[in-house]
């Protein structure tokens, strides 16, 4: 039987709610046992909450365990209603540092929900400290930080995991990933994915986040950091996981209505990125904040020599020739046929339980430490590349990095 995850929550901000109810749903495999922010107050909220939503849940698990119709049925529920309401018993610590709660508790794991500044620095001392790690999403702000972070989970022997991989655990994006991987999609040598909203901007035009997300220093950036690395990790991992070699990036600040507010704010609200992998395959991103454009086509295409996906939907190529009275053949008529996709009769965990099942076993997350150090170099060189007016190295990418005099991570729009 897997080992039942302990897991401190580093930061008790707006997000840190769905980690608590993503290791709540999973009470066979994960207990919270700490939490920690530099806000006691936020700590001690989200500590409470755990409480309450894991006696909610054990009173639903008793509910269900006594409509089960079997005792097959019965005997789990009954055993994670036991495990649910032992909470108020052991109860949460609350600290206001997480290296102490690093070195005060007994911990197999951290949950990183706290911006992008943090994830370094807890990260490396989360992996000094044996501890693996699942971080909220983006990464890092730079890959010199997604590389340290990775490093530092690798030297240590435990696994690392970020947030926006749940947008590839699931049947469509394996058989997917397969197609391109095995072949059968013929020569992989373009994609394209386009995502944006009209008006979408934290703190612009929604509001009640936090005053770093328009702030690069903090963030890393705008638009690409924020909604682009979901969409940047699928594709990552439907192409079957390449290695960008160049980037060329363009980036947009200015849409109406203008920010008012007092904070910085120097992050882009649109990117449109072009990347080519050391595979020959090259890829091209647009991910918007705000775009006074509505109704276009949106989502995902990748072409092959034998076929395409346009989005989940795939057309293979059965087109024919027609030939003279010979046999010579004079015109190919080309023939786009939708095909079902040969999808994998599996169950796909979420991604804490794809955490937690990595943690119990020698596999390795579906967005790993490799995975998110490859999307934070498309991210950190898009701006980069949109800041110096051309196309970059990954290895020009890191030279420029290590080149700062100061500790401004962020590649800022003006």
């Amino acid at each position: 039987m897997s080992k039942r995850i302990k897991i401190g929550l580093i930061g008790c901000g707006m997000i840190s709610g769905s980690h608590i109810n993503g290791y709540l749903a999973h009470p066979q495999h994960a207990e919270i046992v700490a939490v920690c922010d530099t806000v006691a107050a936020n700590a001690k909220r989200r500590a409470a909450e755990v409480l309450s939503t894991a006696a909610a849940r054990a009173k639903s698990a008793i509910a269900d365990a006594e409509k089960a119709g079997t005792a097959e049925a019965r005997e789990p529920l009954k055993a994670d209603a036991a495990r649910l309401a032992a909470y108020s018993d052991n109860g949460v610590k609350i600290f206001n540092d997480y290296n102490e709660m690093l070195k005060a508790c007994d911990l197999d794991a951290v949950s990183l929900a706290t911006p992008p500044f943090v994830h370094e620095p807890a990260t490396v001392a989360a992996a000094n400290a044996g501890k693996h790690v699942f971080c909220e999403k983006p990464m890092a702000r730079t890959a010199t930080e997604a590389r340290n972070m990775r490093d530092a989970c690798n030297k240590a022997g435990v696994k690392l995991a970020y947030q926006s991989g749940g947008t590839c655990l699931d049947a469509t994006s394996y058989a997917i990933r397969d197609y391109v991987t095995s072949g059968k999609l013929g020569d992989v040598y373009y994609g394209r994915l386009t995502s944006y909203r009209v008006r979408g901007r934290p703190n612009v035009d929604m509001f009640g986040f936090g005053r770093w997300f328009l702030n690069s220093v903090y963030s890393g950036g705008g638009t690409i950091y924020d909604t682009g690395v979901y969409l940047i990790n699928r594709s990552i991992y439907l192409l079957g996981s390449p290695q960008p070699a160049t980037i060329s990036g363009i980036a947009y600040r200015g849409m109406l209505p203008e920010y008012t507010g007092e904070e910085i704010n120097d992050v882009e609200e649109h990117a449109s990125v072009f990347v080519r992998f050391t595979n020959g395959m090259s890829f091209t991103y647009e991910n918007g904040w705000s775009s006074n454009m509505s109704g276009q086509p949106q989502g995902i295409f990748i072409f092959g020599s034998k076929g395409a996906f346009s989005n989940n939907k795939l057309f293979v190529e059965e087109g024919t020739w027609d030939t003279d009275e010979q046999g010579n053949r004079r015109r190919y008529r080309e023939n786009l046929v939708e095909t079902p996709l040969e999808l994998p009769d599996a169950s796909f965990p979420d991604k804490f339980r794809d955490f937690l099942n990595a943690c119990n076993s020698d596999a390795q997350p579906v967005s790993n430490g490799d995975v998110g150090l490859k999307v934070t170099e498309i991210m950190s060189g898009s701006l980069l590349s949109a800041k110096l007016g051309r196309e970059i190295s990954v290895e020009e990418l890191y030279e420029l990095e290590a080149l700062r005099t100061e500790p401004t991570p962020g590649w800022p729009i003006p």
